[in-house]
């Protein structure tokens, strides 16, 4: 059951949204088959409106023309005043990028998550958090790469057609749709760390106006870390009733259960001056061989400890065409996670004074239950007046976020001892040994008992709803040389935290009701045709991370920005190759600090947080992508980021230092394969991947403490792909992916020790 609805739940703007939704859908719905215009018709392939869809290249060029992310209803990524990166199902089926976290390294001003996180998420965009959509809607869980189409990237506080957004921008996953013809295909992968993948779809037509669409997938594989696996399972799917040229109602749903051991812990060690350093990795080697290494593969949490996800959503949509102009889109979406991990907490640092751990393990069980629920009207119109052809957009937007978390911790020493088998004492499974890994299997895990006391700061309950209406208008003159954009929003925003076991009535309770206006202004001017475009862009965002006040109770964390940027674009090479190049700026403020005025929060008459942080963030990126020649199809960026405290009233000395965690100052990568069109070797592919980074900084040190650094990382991959047809339609492929082709990663962003190289080689037929 939702919590009692907020006070501002009464808004008129919400009568308003639920009004359109009865009198504009269900209507519609109903008498759909009589409202066809007759001049309308839609192609056997296209299953769902064009006014909200994309055509995709399938032609392994990697180059996207058009995007539905920027405003939420089909775009030329040519007119947009903003950047949109977008990367296709082909190029990361290419090279066997299937975690998002790998693939993020491949647009500009991205610091990718930790794929040794095994999905625990950390991407950042032009330094900030980067919130993630499906297909438009926010999501608590990104996809699996199994069902998504492909991946687009919008940059910038423009995102706040979204509503809630960080201004760096958003990163929106496209599925695949059913199509109207029949296709299947069945896929298996085998690799270094007991890699295995088997992969399945099928698509086509149920009935001459029902099309489905199946994809499931399994993988089940380890790294060098002690124990470290990863295996999930991830099926999902769609209907597509097609009630006419002009009508259509879809169903979808995913699935995701996911067991994994992928323990993150910044270990640093404790040199002989009892002053704390960087990652074990960097001991010195000469004077303790061996240590940093194994320090860095040992896993704290032992081989019982197990983070497990279960994910379920599904989404209905509606769509129907009006007339000629005006076309309308309705969404409705549910998903169910539960998040669960067990195992004990972390051992500390290694000391060089004592040999060991500086800290204790203790065992450890924490549950996380979310249910977000949300909904979508999109009317979309295209329409000549005053000389100009108009593009316009009305949205109203509903979301419902509760997430319950538990947690218990067992620190009795009595009755952990209890729990330990015969032969194990109590010390040694509290530090165990890092060189005698097989003692901890031995040991055993005590079993979780929700008798288990549970820890006050880590166990509440936390209720989001928002409603916003936005209108989107884009405008083109002399002759589409130059486009006009305007974006408005309004949100209101509730936030409803609980913290029961808390002994502060202050914490057990709090709520907060936030009304925001966002915008965005933009323009794009056509130079030399679309070889070279002029645009810029200026916007605004909020973002609510809530963080309570223990002494008064008030709800700080509601950051809001803006920004913008400049720069060009261009579609070059007769059409197959597009570039992007944009400079950009944005500035972040009312971010959560202690308050100054009361250091530690110990005068209980007086606020223990205050928003007076700020972080400003600029810098440069660049985007290509397409075919350079008949054969030669390229994916690349570069990137150039100084994100930087500009106020922190808590620590003033912080201020015109880089944020931690933030990304590399520079980044860059490439990706590119060839297809041999002749010769004995016609239809073999072939391509190569760069990635690299400058080394940045991940944790700030104290006056006990240095800075923990992330090293710069350069590394190679590459493919081989070769396919041919066996028998009418029927089609088998055989192909050959690696990763970190030469050993040259150092470490990886969570600081597991790299994999090394990786093999995956690929049997697969489609019918």
């Amino acid at each position: 059951m939702h919590p009692k609805s907020p006070a501002w739940f009464s808004f008129p703007l919400v009568v308003v949204f639920r009004l359109t939704f009865v009198a504009l859908v269900i209507p519609v719905a109903l008498f759909a088959q009589a409202s066809r215009p007759a001049s309308v018709s839609a192609s056997d392939e296209a299953v769902s409106l064009p006014e909200f869809r994309v055509e995709t290249n399938k032609d392994n060029s990697y180059l996207a023309t058009e995007t539905t992310s920027g405003t939420r209803t089909a775009a030329k990524l040519i007119d947009l005043p903003f950047s949109v990166q977008s990367l296709p199902s082909e190029f990361f089926n290419d090279f066997m990028l299937f975690d998002f976290d790998e693939l993020n390294g491949y647009v500009s001003n991205i610091k990718p998550a930790d794929a040794a996180g095994a999905g625990n998420g950390g991407s950042r965009l032009r330094g900030f958090g980067m919130p993630q959509f499906r297909n438009g809607f926010s999501i608590i869980q990104q996809p699996d790469s199994n069902n998504v189409d492909r991946v687009e990237v919008l940059k910038g506080p423009s995102a706040g057609i979204y509503g809630a957004t960080a201004p760096g921008g958003v990163i929106n996953f496209i599925t695949k749709k059913p199509k109207a013809r029949a296709e299947s295909s069945l896929e298996f992968i085998g690799g270094d760390n007991n890699y295995k993948r088997v992969s399945g779809s099928t698509t086509g037509p149920l009935t001459k106006n029902i099309f489905y669409r199946l994809d499931g997938t399994y993988y089940d594989f380890n790294r060098p870390t002690d124990w470290w696996y990863n295996r999930t399972l991830d099926i999902s799917g769609g209907l597509v009733y097609k009630l006419g040229a002009n009508t259509s109602i879809s169903a979808e749903f995913a699935f995701t259960q996911r067991n994994a051991n992928p323990f993150v812990v910044f270990t640093r060690y404790v040199d002989k001056a009892n002053r704390t350093q960087g990652l074990v990795y960097t001991i010195p080697g000469e004077q303790y061989p061996g240590l940093g290494e194994r320090l860095t593969r040992f896993n704290q949490a032992g081989p019982y400890n197990r983070y497990q996800r279960y994910n379920n959503s599904s989404y209905l949509t509606f769509q129907h065409r009006f007339n000629e102009t005006w076309s309308l889109q309705s969404n409705l979406s549910y998903t169910n996670r539960h998040f669960r991990r067990f195992g004990p907490t972390s051992l500390g640092n290694w000391s060089l004074i004592t040999n060991n751990w500086t800290g204790t393990r203790s065992p450890y069980h924490q549950e996380f239950v979310y249910e977000q629920d949300g909904a979508q009207v999109d009317l979309a119109g295209k329409f000549k007046a005053m000389g100009a052809e108009h593009q316009s957009h009305l949205g109203f937007d509903w979301i419902y976020l509760g997430q319950k978390q538990k947690t218990w911790n067992l620190t009795n020493t009595a009755a952990i001892t209890a729990l330990m088998p015969p032969g194990v004492t109590l010390a040694s499974w509290q530090k165990p040994n890092p060189f005698d890994p097989d003692f901890l299997v031995r040991a055993g895990q005590p079993s979780f008992d929700s008798v288990w006391p549970m820890v006050d700061g880590s166990t509440f309950n936390l209720y989001n709803e928002e409603f916003g209406v936005f209108y989107n208008h884009m405008a083109s003159f002399l002759e589409d040389r130059l486009v006009l954009m305007a974006t408005g929003r309004a949100d209101t925003y509730s936030l409803h935290r609980q913290q029961p076991l808390s002994a502060r009535t202050t914490l057990r309770d709090a709520t907060s009701d936030k009304k925001y206006t966002t915008y965005s202004l933009g323009l794009s001017y056509k130079i030399v045709g679309q070889k070279l475009v002029a645009y810029g862009s200026y916007g605004s965002s909020f973002d609510p991370a809530p963080s309570v006040d223990t002494n008064t109770g008030q709800i700080y964390g509601n950051t809001e920005a803006r920004g913008g940027e400049l720069g060009f674009k261009g579609i070059l090479l007769d059409g197959g190759f597009s570039y992007s190049a944009a400079a950009f700026t944005a500035r972040q403020e009312n971010e959560t600090t202690s308050n100054p005025d009361n250091p530690g929060g110990t005068n209980l008459l007086l606020p223990s947080l205050t928003p007076g942080g700020s972080t400003r963030s600029r810098g440069i990126g660049i985007d290509v992508s397409g075919r350079v020649t008949q054969n030669l199809s390229l994916i690349g960026n570069m990137g150039w980021l100084d994100c930087r405290t500009v106020q922190n009233l808590a620590a003033p000395t912080s201020v015109g230092q880089r944020v931690a965690n933030s990304g590399p100052a520079r980044k860059g990568s490439v990706a590119g394969t060839y297809a041999f069109s002749n010769g004995w070797i016609k239809g073999l592919r072939v391509g190569l991947t760069y990635y690299y980074s400058t080394e940045n900084i991940r944790i700030y040190g104290t006056a006990t403490s240095t800075n923990v650094y992330l090293p710069a990382n350069s590394y190679w991959g590459g493919m081989m792909a070769y396919s041919w047809k066996i028998r009418g339609n029927r089609t088998l492929s055989l192909h050959l992916a690696a990763t970190d082709l030469f050993n040259q990663q150092i470490l990886t962003d969570n600081a597991f020790w790299p994999a090394g190289t990786q093999w995956k080689l690929s049997t697969a037929i489609k019918f």
